[in-house]
């Protein structure tokens, strides 16, 4: 075939196809998480982009029938190692930590594993978005929002270099654990570093002679507010400390990673408006004198005080419970619409991906799953995903197909 008349029959091929159609998915309870309920209500997607929320259908739309279901926003995991880690006792698949104390010029997105046999498994559990860090010395990199769907790891990066990661010393006190020399000796490389950063941006803003270094690069957003920091802590008196530290260095840009212990100085943290990622629900008291219930109100505690927070999950492995941590949290005091916005619109608003997913918007991604019912409840079933508006195959999930194989084993 003449090459000319192929390439023109092509293009005219191309501008005589009709466009692909939008969407519309109707009947479902639609929960935007931003605002009401719509029941009966009518979904529009288009191009991977939710282009309507309401109850009419807009003409020419494909439309498909979800009555009697509801639809939800992707769960959000704040704060895990999904996709950098596959299996704890071979090293091989871990590459989410590195030696050395200083490691802030590591970027979490690029270790990245789009392959990982965990990730379907999360997305059956409604986990359609996680934000990534690293871990390793006292900082440890950037972090990063990656989607659970796509080819790779630049193909699956929402946000890149979201907030540098720091691990503050434990303070005596709070556990037998604590070392005083390790938190002084820790407390100094962070200082000394911050000093170092400074020098060097300084050195290097005034024209001199500076060779470049990554580590120290890293840094430089934090140091001009630009980037925050998310400063990982667990227990009252650390945490506490890590508050005065911040204040000291004039750093007004952080975050909390903290433990359930952060609801002892929840009044303070809404005060300085610090947003704190509640680090797992499902966790025992530290002390003998704490009641067995003191890790699960803490999600009260903070929405009491006015944090702003997010619920963690319990690490990669068990991504799938984010649900049911957020459930906890609401049954022991925490109102419902909280619990799920802690696990959905919170989390994206503190990692500044709202303007993608966190809720169901004109504009924001299709990224949603529809349920049989409510899907902080263990019984329901999520019964279909989307992610970007493609949608995901949940008989990915090995666990799922572990599941189906011996169900239908055969019988005596």
């Amino acid at each position: 075939m003449n090459r000319k008349f192929f390439l023109s029959s092509l293009a005219a091929l191309l501008l005589t196809a009709p466009a692909f159609a939008a969407t519309a998915f109707k009947g479902a309870t639609i929960h935007p998480v931003s605002g009401p309920p719509i029941e009966n209500g009518v979904l529009v997607v288009d191009g991977g982009k939710i282009v309507a929320v309401g109850t009419e259908v807009p003409d020419g739309a494909e439309v498909v029938d979800v009555s009697g279901k509801h639809l939800y926003p992707g769960f959000i995991e704040t704060m895990a190692h999904l996709g950098l880690t596959e299996i704890s006792a071979v090293r091989a698949t871990n590459d989410f930590a590195e030696i050395g104390e200083v490691n802030s010029d590591l970027r979490a997105e690029v270790a990245w594993n789009a392959d990982s046999r965990l990730l379907p498994v999360a997305v059956s559990g409604g986990i359609l978005t996680t934000h990534i860090a690293m871990e390793g010395g006292v900082f440890t990199g950037t972090s990063a929002v990656m989607s659970l769907n796509g080819w790779n790891w630049e193909d699956m990066t929402i946000r890149a270099g979201v907030g540098m990661h720091m691990r503050y010393p434990a303070v005596g006190g709070d556990s037998e654990e604590d070392d005083e020399e390790t938190r002084e000796k820790a407390l100094k490389t962070i200082n000394e570093t911050l000093d170092r950063a400074a020098t060097y941006q300084k050195a290097r803003d005034g024209g001199g002679d500076v060779d470049y270094d990554a580590r120290l690069e890293g840094l430089i957003p934090v140091l001009n507010g630009d980037m925050p920091l998310y400063i990982h802590v667990s227990e009252r008196n650390q945490i506490v400390s890590a508050l005065d530290w911040a204040a000291d260095r004039d750093l007004k840009d952080i975050v909390l990673f903290a433990g359930p212990d952060v609801q002892y100085v929840a009044e303070r943290v809404a005060k300085e408006n610090v947003p704190v990622i509640l680090n797992s629900v499902h966790v025992t008291p530290k002390r003998r004198w704490e009641s067995y219930d003191m890790p699960f109100v803490a999600a009260a505690k903070l929405h009491e005080a006015g944090v702003k927070f997010a619920i963690a999950g319990e690490g990669e492995g068990n991504a799938r419970n984010l649900p049911f941590e957020a459930a906890t949290a609401a049954a022991y005091g925490l109102p419902k619409e909280v619990a799920l916005r802690s696990i959905t619109l919170s989390p994206a608003e503190i990692v500044g991906v709202a303007d993608r997913v966190g809720s169901l918007e004109v504009g924001k991604d299709a990224t949603m799953m529809l349920t049989n019912g409510d899907p902080l409840e263990i019984m329901t079933q999520i019964e279909r995903v989307w992610i970007g508006g493609r949608e995901v195959d949940l008989g990915q999930d090995p666990q799922r197909q572990l599941y189906e194989k011996y169900n239908n084993r055969p019988r005596p």
